[in-house]
């Protein structure tokens, strides 16, 4: 039987409803079903009452017609025309025959009072209540894309990472480790950060990090140039520039310089997932900086205080404050995760302990790789991620400082090593 879309309509439902006007608490019943265990339906069951709020604020009809045998259909869709913003409270949850019931409310005055005072930054995933969950990093060697125009800068890709894991570990939620000596890229020639996948998940997994970031400095380029006397001056020929060494140049100890007056830094940093070398983020920070000091004389060794003085270290210093801060929002945002590294029947070792933030009693769900490769998009060629199914979740009996121990509840198929467990999204 042959069947043909033949139309696509979206209509705005009838019942939307008004924003309010003042403080309003909203609430809804999440059902989901029990089969990969009590903490992943939870999960599941609280997303479901909050997509029922977000419908009743406001949603959509999305209609398609079809041709079919001669005959014409339709079906439909309600989806919500924005997610509920407000501060989400468990008000009650149980667990009868094969579903877990779960009752929400939705402060929605929050999201207001949050909106008025932006500074106010929540993370995104939110922790177990009165903890914090620190997620490790390595930073990695950083290519230089022309190490001609770096020649004074000559140990600028192992320094740079090694400077940036340093700022990074300003943030007491990160535990972070500098290699700087290793590419997750085997041939610097590559462009793609994609195809850096295997040696981050290597390295992640080597390391037990979460994240893995590298980059690649694109430019440090000269943009402008200018002429300045000189007086008593050798002209330094290993300067990015021109000099004047024509008659009369040295006549009385004076001469004409032609030196570098603006110059550019323009750096890409990648962000992997340890666990499967998934790319999670490619950003890019840049500046110019313009004056007498952008390429100082003599040549100052990379984040050393007298560069970062420099007119040019400057704008670098700005450009790397503006990639820590980027890399904790990403970071952020993504829940904790940690790996299962040994099995003994249900019981699971994870190598994340109390250093890491992990407490007696804490539920996490287990997940399990569908195939060892990356998903690929075939028309882009860019890989995807890895594809991973919930497979139950796991209660910490045990805590040491540096692994704990869990045991297995629910999921279709028995635990494995290398399985990843993580926090959900709502505790």
């Amino acid at each position: 039987m042959k069947r043909y879309a033949i139309h696509l309509a979206a209509l705005v439902a009838a019942f939307v409803l008004p924003a309010p006007s003042r403080a309003e608490v909203l609430t809804a019943e999440g059902v989901a079903p029990l089969d990969n265990g009590p903490v992943a339906a939870r999960e599941m069951a609280i997303q479901d009452a909050l997509k029922l709020i977000s419908i009743r604020q406001g949603a959509r009809i999305e209609s398609t017609q079809i041709m079919e045998s001669g005959g014409q259909g339709e079906s439909g869709t309600l989806t919500a025309a924005a997610p509920v913003r407000g501060a989400v409270k468990v008000l009650n949850e149980y667990a009868q025959g094969k579903l877990y019931h779960v009752k929400v409310a939705v402060d929605v005055d929050q999201a207001a009072m949050r909106e008025a005072a932006p500074e106010r930054r929540e993370a995104s995933c939110p922790m177990p209540v009165g903890r914090s969950l620190r997620r490790k990093l390595v930073t990695t060697y950083f290519d230089v894309a022309r190490p001609a125009e770096a020649s004074d800068m000559p140990d600028l890709a192992t320094a740079l990472p090694t400077e940036l894991s340093r700022r990074l570990s300003r943030n007491g939620m990160l535990m972070v480790k500098d290699a700087n000596a290793v590419s997750v890229l085997a041939d610097n020639r590559v462009a793609e950060p994609d195809a850096g996948w295997q040696a981050a998940s290597q390295l992640g997994q080597r390391e037990n990090a979460q994240f893995v970031v590298s980059g690649r400095v694109l430019s440090t380029s000269v943009t402008g140039k200018g002429v300045r006397p000189s007086f008593f001056e050798s002209n330094n020929t290993s300067q990015q520039g021109v000099f004047y060494n024509g008659p009369f140049a040295g006549m009385f100890g004076n001469g004409v310089k032609y030196v570098p007056t603006r110059r550019q830094f323009d750096l890409e940093f990648w962000v992997y997932d340890g666990l499967t070398g998934s790319l999670i983020a490619r950003e890019r920070v840049n500046g110019e900086a313009s004056g007498g000091q952008v390429q100082p004389t003599p040549p100052q060794p990379f984040a050393s205080a007298a560069f970062w003085q420099s007119d040019y270290g400057r704008v670098v210093n700005q450009a790397l404050d503006r990639a820590t801060r980027r890399i904790d929002d990403i970071i952020s945002c993504i829940p904790f995760s940690a790996r299962v590294v040994r099995l003994d029947g249900k019981r699971v070792y994870i190598n994340a302990g109390l250093l890491d933030g992990m407490a007696v009693g804490d539920k996490l769900l287990l997940y399990k790789r569908s195939s060892g490769q990356p998903l690929r998009d075939l028309i882009s060629g860019r890989e995807l991620g890895m594809a991973e199914s919930l497979n139950g979740d796991v209660a910490l009996v045990q805590v040491q400082p540096n692994f704990s121990i869990g045991v297995v509840q629910g999921g279709a198929r028995p635990p494995a090593e290398g399985d990843y467990v993580r926090f959900g999204t709502a505790h």
